[in-house]
């Protein structure tokens, strides 16, 4: 894991109103993105556009404005929506980064495959405005020193064993989702849309389409090539079981799935789909819907 010194980034002046970790990952998000952004030709810190204001704020040569939204306290999924409506209305693209280890994530988010993670609906809302990606950043105390990770992408699947429903738990409500992670390269945005939402993100790859890559070359290897058909469920099967032995305990069986349809949509690969859709219902089925034997 990378980190980067943050000591002359530390703000220097408290506030009430915004906590510690806030203001450095705001110094630390301003500061690196105006450095490795050579089309920038505007930035600040704190810009206000009446009702709304944003955290950092950048303004690049192409004219494309960017609201850069940090969240460390708990956030409705509601919210995030009217937020990025509000930007999108002025026509501004909004990058959202999220406090890994802040009140606004179902439990603490890391640079690295994980199972059975608590998602909040706010995480699970940008997963889906994102189409695969959440961006986290964490800071770290080490005595007097400060540390922040690089910005880091998170991708979340079904869980093998518990059910894709909402769970309350005394005050707080969440999900339970397998969750991957994803390496940004660089600094540098990207101005998009998704979901007919103007979003700005990194130049990161989704996981999805990461791991239908090494799918991929995997079943290269063994020739599996696309002009041969596996067309009966018990050689479906057998492949199957190759690949989840290989890749489920980083992405889980669900992930799998998805990925092999993926290559099948694409004419890469003739399996049964009979079969990993009957397979699938089975590990639905399997699901728990409570959490008493699981430490979340």
């Amino acid at each position: 894991m990378k980190y980067k010194l943050l000591n002359s980034l530390i703000p220097k002046i408290e506030s009430k109103s915004e906590s510690f970790a806030h203001k450095v990952i705001k110094q630390l998000l301003y500061k690196k993105i105006l450095e490795n952004n050579s089309n920038i030709a505007e930035a600040s810190l704190e810009k206000y556009f009446k009702s709304r204001r944003a955290d950092v704020y950048f303004k690049l040569k192409s004219g494309q404005e960017v609201a850069v939204e940090i969240q460390n306290s708990p956030i409705t999924s509601r919210e995030i929506t009217t937020r990025t409506k509000d930007y999108n209305n002025r026509g501004i693209y909004v990058l959202w980064i999220l406090y890994g280890d802040g009140r606004c994530v179902g439990s603490p988010k890391n640079p690295k495959h994980a199972k059975n993670v608590k998602i909040s609906p706010a995480e699970l809302r940008l997963h889906q405005l994102y189409r695969g990606r959440v961006y986290y950043v964490n800071i770290k105390y080490e005595g007097e020193k400060i540390t922040a990770t690089l910005p880091f992408g998170l991708h979340f699947t079904n869980s093998d064993k518990i059910a894709p429903i909402l769970f309350r738990k005394r005050f707080e409500s969440f999900f339970v989702r397998n969750v991957n992670f994803t390496y940004i390269p660089n600094w540098s945005l990207l101005c998009t849309t998704s979901n007919n939402y103007k979003i700005a993100r990194f130049y990161d790859r989704n996981a999805k389409s990461t791991l239908v890559e090494d799918l991929s070359s995997i079943l290269k290897r063994t020739n599996l090539l696309r002009n041969q058909t596996i067309n009966n469920s018990k050689s479906t099967k057998k492949i199957f079981r190759v690949i989840s032995a290989l890749f489920q305990d980083d992405y889980g069986k669900f992930f799998i799935l998805i990925a092999l349809r993926q290559l099948i949509r694409n004419k890469e690969l003739m399996l049964k789909e009979k079969f990993l859709n009957k397979y699938e219902k089975k590990l639905k089925k399997k699901a728990q819907t409570k959490l008493k034997k699981l430490r979340l």
